[in-house]
């Protein structure tokens, strides 16, 4: 691996009844390492209580954690399911003490909920509530995203470390090389794509937010755009994204358009291209792929 190899510490932060995951979550921090790590200079050492903490006195168990593995770690991986955890001095649980201490040195926190069915004689009502709780609380705070089983959980956390990493080593380059660019992002429910949006704006991108194919086209009328992002399917109708992008190609027929729906297959890549869009996927990281290979040429 030539060049300067930069090197992340992860820090692992779940209650008990995640442990038995512990280690697919790690081995995709290994996948990591051996492909896009490899072929752009960068390490994840995964770090977790039962492996990097050693026996030591002098203060509370969890302060002794915090000076051990947390301050120093440069990230974190957060996953709750049936479990808030134990209680500490100042927070609910030792894992919410650690997301406040990393939020604090403005640090990234890769927050998961595990939504995997469980037979409800095992859950603990008291504990799931404050998971609950904990959702209200932080649902403003950042993005995170609730997985259906421990194979989603993996393979979301693999695309948000790919694109996170992405946005460190290509947004600065990107930005300059380009002076900031003004998206037209058009999708009635906006709040689905915050995510998306902290992604792009790492590349220094602005958006513009538009509800509905009129507002899109009133925006159009008064700003200028380097790119649009389209849903497909809005209360105007199941094919609304297609309805916008024949209006917008009357008027302009260059502007990059970009379907962004719940859908990659290719008939529907290859029909979206047929009316003239630059491309259709459901992905975050095809979706920035598109973007930032649109906004070059």
């Amino acid at each position: 691996m030539p060049g300067n190899i930069k090197v992340y510490d992860l820090l692992i932060s779940c209650p008990s009844d995640i442990s038995e995951y512990i280690e697919v979550l790690e081995s995709e921090v290994y996948h990591f390492n051996n492909l896009f790590g490899r072929s752009n200079n960068i390490i994840l050492r995964p770090r977790h209580w039962s492996k990097d903490a050693y026996s030591q006195f002098g203060a509370n168990p969890q302060e002794l954690l915090n000076r051990q593995i947390v301050d120093s770690s440069d990230l974190a991986l957060v996953v709750f399911w049936t479990r808030f955890g134990t209680p500490t001095e100042n927070y609910g649980s030792g894992t919410e003490e650690e997301i406040e201490r990393m939020l604090s040195q403005k640090k990234q926190i890769f927050l998961y909920f595990l939504d995997k069915p469980i037979s409800p004689s095992k859950i603990n009502q008291e504990q799931y509530q404050k998971i609950q709780l904990f959702m209200e609380k932080y649902k403003n705070k950042g993005v995170f995203f609730i997985v259906s089983d421990e194979k989603e959980l993996a393979n979301k956390f693999r695309e948000n470390l790919e694109l996170y990493f992405d946005s460190i080593i290509r947004g600065p380059q990107f930005r300059k090389k380009n002076n900031k660019k003004e998206i037209l992002w058009v999708n009635d429910r906006p709040e689905n794509n915050v995510y998306e949006r902290q992604i792009l704006e790492q590349y220094g991108l602005n958006f513009t937010l538009a509800l509905s194919t009129q507002q899109a086209l009133h925006s159009m009328e008064y700003g200028e755009f380097a790119l649009i992002i389209s849903d497909m399917k809005r209360k105007e109708g199941e094919q609304e994204g297609y309805v916008l992008l024949e209006q917008i190609r009357k008027k302009d027929k260059d502007i990059p358009f970009i379907i962004y729906a719940g859908s990659s297959k290719q008939e529907y890549i290859i029909e979206s291209k047929k009316k003239g869009a630059q491309g259709c996927t459901g992905k975050p990281d095809e979706l920035v792929e598109l973007v930032i290979k649109n906004l070059l040429n």
